[in-house]
């Protein structure tokens, strides 16, 4: 009976551990998310940043802080990070195969994020796709699609649509 009393003893104790760091880890967590939101408020306006890539970083950086937080989580609670990995490794492995098979939108996407890192191109911009004809002020910058307003109307073009054609960014007058 002593060893039972004993060994309920240990588990509470490190039950009650668990919690304490899982508590300052979610303290830790706000902090941390507070202090993301407002430096990267700053540094957007220090810097003249367009409020489409500031929000794009933002959902970057917090979708980082969560994963990070929710492996920690895990690692305090005595989960296995061997089986996290794998869940994840055939997580990835099916959306991989999921792409594969829709390649064109994958492309896009791709393609949308190389538009954003490079920034060969912003919002107010008049583009000219020079194998199509096709002249329009930039609008939106998507994920998968730009948008464009000529005087016709808004239209939408495809990423990687940019990567494939000859296009010309004209000077503001």
């Amino acid at each position: 009976m002593e060893q039972l009393t004993e060994f309920i003893g240990k588990l509470e104790t490190n039950y009650f551990i668990q919690l304490a760091i899982t508590l300052v880890v979610l303290i830790l967590f706000i902090a941390s998310r507070w202090l993301i939101q407002k430096s990267l408020k700053r540094l957007a306006r220090k810097f003249s940043y367009d409020l489409n890539r500031a929000a794009a970083t933002k959902r970057l950086l917090m979708i980082s802080l969560y994963t990070f937080t929710l492996i920690i989580l895990v690692i305090v609670w005595g989960g296995d990070l061997n089986n996290l990995w794998i869940s994840l490794g055939s997580i990835l492995g099916v959306i991989a195969i999921g792409f594969f098979a829709i390649w064109s939108i994958l492309s896009n996407i791709v393609a949308g994020i190389i538009i954003y890192t490079i920034n060969p191109f912003k919002i107010t911009d008049t583009l000219v796709l020079v194998e199509k004809e096709v002249t329009g002020k930039v609008i939106d910058i998507g994920l998968i699609y730009t948008k464009l307003e000529d005087k016709e109307g808004i239209f939408t073009v495809p990423n990687n649509i940019f990567f494939q054609q000859i296009v010309k960014v004209k000077k503001p007058k």
